[in-house]
């Protein structure tokens, strides 16, 4: 398993410091934490940052789920209105059936 804890530099933190949360691929074979994450951002935009950060293919859209709910994030709401501080999510392709 690949693992990362450096910082996956996502814009910059507000003053008073970001939050952190860890993050899996969807075949548990890469982790990283992501530290000082702006809670402002949009969860889609840093699901784009993570997917670079942990080399996954450029031409997928990725999304994130949140693991101890199950629940996909909005991509167009910020990340801090839809996990917490110390979360673990897992980073998926971004599917449509039917």
């Amino acid at each position: 398993m690949y693992d990362d804890t450096s910082n996956v530099g996502l814009l910059d933190p507000p003053a008073g410091g970001g939050f952190s949360f860890e993050v899996t691929d969807v075949t548990g074979t890469h982790t990283v934490v992501a530290s000082d994450v702006a809670p402002t951002i949009p969860a889609g935009s840093v699901a784009a940052a993570l997917a670079e950060r942990m080399s996954l293919p450029s031409n997928v859209p990725w999304t994130l789920r949140d693991d101890s709910s199950a629940v996909f994030l909005d991509e167009d709401v910020p990340i801090g209105d839809q996990i917490a501080d110390q979360a673990h999510v897992t980073i998926t392709p971004k599917t449509h059936l039917g």
